[in-house]
């Protein structure tokens, strides 16, 4: 992704989804920078690219192209990374900074969100298999049933994930890139059984 669409994505998804949280939890505040997410992007890009071998940037060809997985696991990253939410409320003195508690994992919920919404934007590239036959206007997003009985719950895990392997080991595009892809064909395959006639709530997270 180069700085064009870049700046247009930011502009139309991390900007509104950062506004819209700020509106939700008034103690916190966004704190935009373009500038510095963007280049957190391409250090993410570039070591996913060491990871995968890819070619270097500046003799870009198709194949060298990373797709829309690996640009949203990017995303990701870049967006934890940069903190571009702040909470002004907490107490530095109190115990309670050290604690998982919701003040310190929303950078993390608003970075998967935005990771969510990349992946739905590359998604329109191939439809088959996109969209419930009489859904044809916003892709509703399939999770896996899981040991979590309710959607919120299995993404606040993915959350909680995300937290802890940036604060104790470190954040791996590549290995998210891979819960992306899983999570589009999961989709794809629960679009398919119910235009087939399956009923998908016995597999899927409400």
């Amino acid at each position: 992704m180069n700085r064009m669409l870049f700046e247009r994505f930011y502009l139309g998804h991390i900007d509104r989804i950062a506004n819209e949280l700020q509106e939700k939890n008034s103690e916190f505040n966004y704190v935009p920078n373009l500038n510095g997410v963007y280049e957190e992007y391409l250090n993410q890009v570039a070591f996913l690219r060491l990871l995968v071998k890819k070619g270097d940037t500046d003799d870009e060809t198709d194949d060298d192209l990373l797709d829309g997985h690996k640009v949203a696991s990017c995303i990701v990253c870049a967006v934890v990374k940069a903190r571009l939410i702040t909470n002004s409320k907490i107490d530095d003195d109190s115990e309670a900074i050290y604690k998982l508690d919701r003040s310190h994992r929303l950078n993390e919920q608003f970075a998967l969100l935005c990771g969510l919404n990349c992946l739905l934007a590359f998604m329109p590239d191939n439809k088959k298999d996109l969209l419930l036959d009489t859904e044809i206007k916003k892709i509703k997003l399939f999770y896996p049933k899981t040991t979590y009985e309710k959607q919120p719950e299995y993404l606040s895990s993915l959350v909680r994930t995300l937290y802890y392997s940036n604060t104790i080991s470190a954040m791996n595009p590549l290995l998210l890139s891979h819960i992306f892809f899983l999570l589009e064909q999961y989709h794809r395959l629960s679009v398919r059984a119910q235009n087939n006639g399956v009923n998908i709530k016995d597999i899927i997270c409400d």
